[in-house]
């Protein structure tokens, strides 16, 4: 059964609509890639996929967004090697979909194939990919062990599964959100942390948990790396405009009418001017932990 956590959070991605106008489009697409753009060039690298690749490859990118995994291949592997390849984009949310499309044919991306799925349960053949990443999700899919599962159904002998999520003790935007709540005049609830595993299931927040996961799954050659990733902040209008996502997540999930009705009209004045202030109105650097996992099929 989904948290309420999860249901929130759903509603807010089922929002992002993929036929926003040009200059809105370009914004969240640029929110988006600053936060997952680098994670994604070192998924891959991990999962063998980067400039020194020679052979030809067939990746599934489940719950790709709007495309950091996708964006990072056709900056970094050779057009004709990408033509050679298969690249399957595929989400859930049917308007990150359409805005992943509409960046593909903008930029004249090679070799793209999009589609409207669930990973815990997909309708692709048989080992029909030798790669399969998603990046950021497994924290949230409801059942990461159906994906486990899926996943392991739809890759080729030897074919590579990579995947990151935040670790548990993530700060990222939850200090800041935290500190511009509790200096409000009202009750403003807010989680302490804020939890990384939106579906519950903490161990696929903890290094140690995911390579069990992944051990008891049946994959091999297992790798889990921790590592820091850091990600600017331009300005408190900056901040506002990036996690306004984040802010309505909190807010629906966890406040009561009376609170909601006294922030309205005020709540996003209030966040610039206390990061204005905190910050002397300068930009700020979020920390953010990530933890990147490949694991192989059997051959």
């Amino acid at each position: 059964m989904a948290t309420t956590q999860q249901k929130e959070l759903q509603k807010l991605y089922s929002s992002v609509t993929g036929g926003v106008e040009d200059e809105e489009l370009e914004r969240i697409v640029a929110d988006s890639e600053r936060i997952m753009r680098g994670p994604a060039g070192l998924l891959l690298a991990q999962a063998g996929l980067d400039q020194s690749t020679t052979q030809p490859f067939q990746l599934l990118d489940n719950a790709c967004g709007t495309g950091p995994i996708a964006a990072h291949l056709q900056d970094h592997i050779d057009k004709k090697l990408l033509s050679e390849s298969k690249i399957v984009c595929a989400d859930f949310n049917a308007n990150l979909v359409g805005i992943l499309k509409r960046r593909a044919a903008k930029y004249s991306w090679v070799n793209i194939e999009t589609a409207v799925g669930d990973a815990q349960n997909s309708v692709f053949p048989a080992e029909s990919f030798s790669h399969v990443t998603i990046n950021f999700a497994m924290h949230v899919i409801p059942d990461p062990e159906a994906v486990l599962q899926d996943t392991m159904r739809l890759l080729k002998p030897g074919g590579i599964f990579a995947f990151s999520v935040w670790h548990k003790d993530t700060k990222g935007w939850a200090t800041d959100m935290r500190s511009c709540f509790e200096a409000l005049p009202f009750d403003a609830p807010m989680p302490n942390p804020v939890p990384m595993a939106i579906h519950g299931k903490l161990q696929w927040t903890d290094p140690k948990g995911i390579e069990e996961e992944l051990k008891s799954h049946g994959f091999e050659n297992i790798q889990v790396k921790t590592m820091p990733h850091v990600v600017p902040v331009y300005s408190a209008e900056d901040y506002l405009r990036s996690y306004s996502m984040m802010k309505d997540w909190m807010i629906n999930a966890h406040w009561s009418e009376d609170s909601k009705k006294k922030a309205q009209g005020m709540l996003d004045e209030h966040i610039v001017k206390h990061l204005k202030e905190k910050y002397n109105g300068e930009g700020w650097d979020l920390d953010w932990t990530v933890i990147q996992a490949t694991c192989q099929k059997a051959f």
